[in-house]
């Protein structure tokens, strides 16, 4: 199965990295992995400390990434600098300027990652190659979509975009001033879908809504009757230019 690099799994993933640009050096600074064994049987205060951040950095940045949050990209690369200076002061310390290639080696790796996640991060939610809204119709003449939040403030909307993962929602009239936890698509009276949903973006005006619908909303017959619309439009020639 191939990677997709704009698939959020991936973009999570990518921070775990970190701790094996740090031990990947040390395993290599001796034959036979004594450099691990050293740092073991020692307690070197500095392999560990570093390790320890670069652990916390990795956490904290996927978990920021798999929400889209550019902020988890920074911490990233500042991940990427501390394992760098790290494995490349033993390099110098212990003398082997071979392994200096190694650390150069996973830090130019991880600044092309790194590259990667940036390009992900800006890429517009309306753009088909967003993994989670799958090149469904951007706008559909008659279809009314209507948000609400959880204390049942509603406001109708606009799609931009429409997939099997999520949707984004617009506001032609003013900002969504309310995160929304549900979104109701209908054609007058009828409705067609009714999904709970998590906010994944917002716009800096408010206007635009990123969404996620819940896991609950893919399971049985909701992901069923939703794939079947998603074909009905297809076929009816909504397609994505």
């Amino acid at each position: 199965m191939a990677i997709d690099p704009n698939n959020k799994g991936f973009l999570s993933l990518v921070p775990f990295t970190l701790p094996l640009a740090l031990v990947l050096p040390y395993a290599f600074v001796a034959s036979r992995f004594r450099g691990l064994i050293w740092v073991w049987e020692t307690g070197n205060r500095p392999f560990w400390i570093t390790l320890a951040c670069l652990l916390l950095l990795s956490v904290s940045s996927a978990l920021l990434l798999n929400r889209l949050q550019r902020f988890g990209s920074t911490l990233y690369r500042v991940g990427i600098v501390l394992s760098t200076v790290e494995t490349a002061y033993l390099a110098m310390s212990e003398r082997r300027h071979s392994l200096l290639v190694l650390v150069f080696l996973l830090f130019a790796g991880q600044v092309l990652l790194s590259e990667t996640v940036k390009k992900v991060l800006r890429l517009p939610f309306f753009d088909s190659r967003r993994h989670w809204w799958e090149g469904c119709p951007k706008a559909i003449p008659g279809l009314q979509v209507e948000v609400s939040s959880e204390n049942g403030d509603t406001k109708e909307v606009r799609l931009a975009n429409f997939g099997l993962e999520g949707c984004f929602v617009f506001s032609q009239d003013g900002a969504i001033s309310f995160a929304p936890k549900m979104v109701r698509v209908f054609n007058g009276e009828q409705t067609l879908l009714e999904a709970d949903v998590d906010v994944v973006e917002r716009t800096n005006d408010g206007y635009g809504w990123g969404l996620r619908f819940g896991s609950s909303a893919l399971e049985g017959d909701w992901s069923k009757d939703l794939q079947d619309y998603l074909g009905y439009l297809r076929r009816s020639g909504y397609e994505i230019a």
